[in-house]
């Protein structure tokens, strides 16, 4: 298995209000995407909740193709390193805020995590 489930992407555009993690707008082109790769031949480690975002199919490819949205997208962690865990890496998701995602479809703000 190389990519999320149908239930995992159901539960992952349940989590994201079924909008852009990176604009916030709702899109017919949203897909699920990973935060961090998933590397060749892919690893079920990587199809995480917590590794999963979902996003407009056109930004992600712009996120892959150009160096500096790249770098923006590790800054709000819409990407991650492939050494980071996504558990610990917080996303500045357009629709929920600055927040750690857990792999059962929820996610803490920041903010609450700190308290």
């Amino acid at each position: 298995m190389t990519g999320f489930s149908k239930r995992q992407v159901a539960l992952l555009r349940v989590r994201d209000d079924n909008r852009c993690a990176w604009t916030g707008e709702t899109s017919d082109r949203l897909v699920p995407q990973h935060r961090m790769g998933r590397g060749m031949g892919g690893s079920k480690l990587a199809n995480r909740l917590s590794n999963g975002v979902m996003l407009d199919s056109l930004i992600n490819g712009a996120i892959e193709s150009d160096a500096t949205l790249q770098a923006e997208a590790v800054r709000r962690g819409v990407k991650v390193s492939r050494y980071a865990d996504p558990l610990l890496v917080p996303v500045d998701h357009a629709v929920l805020g600055l927040v750690l995602l857990d792999d059962d479809g929820g996610f803490t703000t920041v903010e609450e995590r700190a308290a």
